[in-house]
This record gives structure tokens, C-alpha cells and sequence, in this order.
């Protein structure tokens, strides 16, 4: 995918779907690209697969190639002279989306694209190892715009993890990055990405490309709206969903009555209280401090970096929410509320995760207690 003949040879991505290619489709109200509307019919698991193979298809123009991958060298990485793009190439035991070379067929960027599937076992540490550390090279994350904060601290904990240093941590618009053993790591947006191919596009006259990028980003736009995915057979029939779900709300009144027998806590007057997407009860801390723990499907959904939240009305803290900021920086805004994740040690025994829950648990009321009493 190194030429512009083989690129404009080749039918155009929208006309391969259909002849008229300003046509968006309405579905319950939404107006959608055709893309949008087609993949998720396809395959309940094809959106990832089917965003990957339209990059690859629209990195085919060196011109939408150069201005992606200055895109993601704001990172820092060396410019380099342009050579193959593939789709899904092997590299030992993984699997990047992408993967870019130079000019001499050395690898410089893996790039690796998601919607709301998680990360898998050898991300990021396996898919870094695989890149050469005597040239400058990137793996970037693709991502929607609501899940790059969270996202990025999972990948950040993995490498610390694996024994990775992460350092000269930096954030520009819609892009985070940090040099990650030798090599840099980041992750940027589907909105950023594809906004900036889009200006490319125009900016080279390439009406056809333009029209491609737009049914890609009606997909992606469509990925981060919809909020019902369609069902999969095996996590209909999987009894380790609904045991997880259990597990999770099962740790709420552990974890308090952790806090209880140390002293620090109670639920006097208060009930347990759930809805469709939440599960918890409240507690108050310290004698002062009111505040809510549970199992909060939504605040998961949205920073994917936990099940289990504790919340608190920001009003009713001294400060205010711009307080609260300033000491959590991976909290959770909805309407009067504020989330602040509690993050649950994975491969270990139950006792220990309630007692590290508790611990956070009582951090965060300490830090929000003596902010109030600094005031």
C-alpha cells in the first residue's frame, strides 16, 4: 500500500458499498453512514475488524498516510520516508492492526484500534517487545474520545507491571504519550484521527477519499453512540458473566464492613440502595462524610477502568467540584455526582481485594476530608 496508482486504481470503499455515495441511512431517529448501518449486521463482532481494513484501505494514499502519521509523531518519534502499510501482519505472538514501515522496511509504528473491547493478555507490553529499539518507533491506541483517560492508565499499569518504565509522560489534543523501554507508547481518538484525514483529503483534492473517511467516521461515530450491542451467543450462554456480576456487588458490603470494624465508618440510616445500571449502598466516613460505593455499570462503561465506584454529591463538598479535581485526576463526572474509581487488584485471593477496596476507599475520604479542612 506504498502507491498512489494502486490506490486510485482500486474501487473506492463507498462505492464498493453502494453506487451513490452520499447517502446516510436513518435508523430509530439516527442519521448513520452506510457503513455504520451495514457492519453491525454483518457480524455482532465485526466493527474493530471492519474500522481496521477501512484504515488500511485509506492509508493506501501516501498523501492520507503522510498526514496520519504526522498525526501520531506529535509523540516525537523521528520522521521517516514512507514504505508498506499492512493489515493484521504477524510479528511472533501478536497481531497488530497495522503496521507501518519506513522506506526500508523497518517497523516504526504498530497501530492498534478499538471500540469498547478490552485490552487482550499481551497488550501493550508483548506488541512493544516486538518493535525495534534501535529506531525511533510508536504504538498508538485508536480509541473512542470517552475512553482514552481510562484506557490509557490500564496500559500505563500493564507496563509497570511488566517491568516497562513509563516516563516523560505528555498530553496534547486528544493524544497522550510516554516513552515506554526505549520505545513510545500512546493513544489518541477515532474523532482526532479521522477529523485530521479528512483535512487531509480536502486539502489534497481527493473528493473520493473524503467520502470514504466520512463512511469510516459514521461507523465509528455510530460504535461510540449505540447503546445497545448486539448479543453474542457465548456471552448469552457464559455463566461467568452473571457469576462476575455477582462477585462484584458481593464485595459492597465486605468492603464496608471492613471499614466498620476498623472504626472509620457506618450505615446508620442508611439503605442499600440499586437500579438498573447501579448496585451499592450508601456510607458515612469519618462521622462527616457521606458518600456511596458500589458497583456503577455506567461510570464502567464510560472510563472502562473499573466496576466498582465510590461516589459522592460534589456540592455537599467543601470546595466544590473544582476541589475534587484537583485531587483525582481519573474521577467520573455525572450531572451533581462525582466517580472516583476503586480499582480492584486482578489474579488475587477475595479477602485481599477487600481489604485493598477498603484502603482506597479510606484514602479517598481522608484526602477529601482534609482538602475541606484546609479550606
Amino acid at each position: 500500500m506504498d502507491s498512489e496508482s494502486r490506490h486510485s486504481d482500486s474501487i473506492g470503499l463507498t462505492r464498493l458499498l453502494r453506487d451513490r455515495r452520499d447517502i446516510f441511512i436513518s435508523y430509530r431517529g439516527l442519521q448513520m453512514s452506510l457503513l455504520a448501518y451495514l457492519v453491525p449486521r454483518i457480524a455482532a463482532s465485526g466493527a474493530e475488524p471492519a474500522a481496521t481494513q477501512a484504515l488500511a484501505y485509506l492509508l493506501g494514499s501516501p498523501d492520507i498516510a503522510r498526514a496520519f502519521i504526522d498525526a501520531v509523531g506529535r509523540t516525537g518519534i523521528a520522521r521517516f520516508p514512507l514504505g508498506r502499510i499492512e493489515a493484521e501482519e504477524h510479528h511472533g505472538k501478536c497481531i497488530p492492526d497495522l503496521t507501518i514501515r519506513d522506506a526500508d522496511q523497518v517497523v516504526r509504528i504498530f497501530v492498534e484500534n478499538k471500540f469498547w473491547a478490552g485490552l487482550m493478555a499481551g497488550q501493550p507490553v508483548a506488541y512493544l517487545d516486538e518493535m525495534p529499539d534501535e529506531e525511533s518507533s510508536l504504538l498508538v491506541f485508536i480509541v473512542p474520545h470517552e475512553r482514552m483517560y481510562g484506557l490509557w492508565d490500564e496500559l500505563k499499569e500493564r507496563c509497570r507491571q511488566s517491568g516497562v518504565e513509563i516516563g516523560n509522560e505528555s498530553k496534547g489534543d486528544a493524544i497522550y504519550w510516554a516513552s515506554a523501554g526505549g520505545r513510545t507508547l500512546a493513544i489518541t481518538s477515532w474523532k482526532q484521527v479521522l477529523g485530521i484525514l479528512e483535512q487531509a483529503a480536502d486539502a489534497k483534492g481527493h473528493a473520493d477519499l473524503r467520502a470514504d473517511i466520512v463512511q469510516l467516521r459514521g461507523l465509528t461515530d455510530q460504535m461510540d453512540a449505540d447503546k445497545f450491542l448486539p448479543l453474542r451467543e457465548e456471552e448469552l450462554t457464559d455463566v461467568n458473566v452473571p457469576r462476575r456480576m455477582i462477585n462484584y456487588t458481593g464485595l459492597i458490603d465486605d468492603i464496608v464492613g471492613r471499614l466498620e470494624t476498623d472504626g472509620i465508618a457506618d450505615t446508620k440510616g442508611f439503605r442499600k440502595g440499586g437500579g438498573y445500571t447501579f448496585a451499592g449502598r450508601f456510607l458515612r466516613l469519618h462521622e462527616k462524610l457521606k458518600l456511596w460505593l458500589g458497583v456503577d455499570q455506567e461510570a464502567w462503561r464510560d472510563r472502562g477502568i473499573t466496576p466498582l465506584w465510590i461516589e459522592a454529591e460534589f456540592p455537599s463538598v467543601q470546595g466544590g467540584i473544582g476541589q475534587i479535581e484537583e485531587l483525582f485526576d481519573d474521577l467520573h463526572k455525572r450531572d451533581r455526582w462525582v466517580c472516583i474509581p476503586i480499582r480492584l487488584p486482578a489474579g488475587v485471593e477475595r479477602d485481599r481485594v477487600i481489604n485493598d477496596a477498603a484502603r482506597q476507599v479510606r484514602n479517598i475520604g481522608d484526602r477529601l476530608l482534609e482538602a475541606s479542612s484546609s479550606k
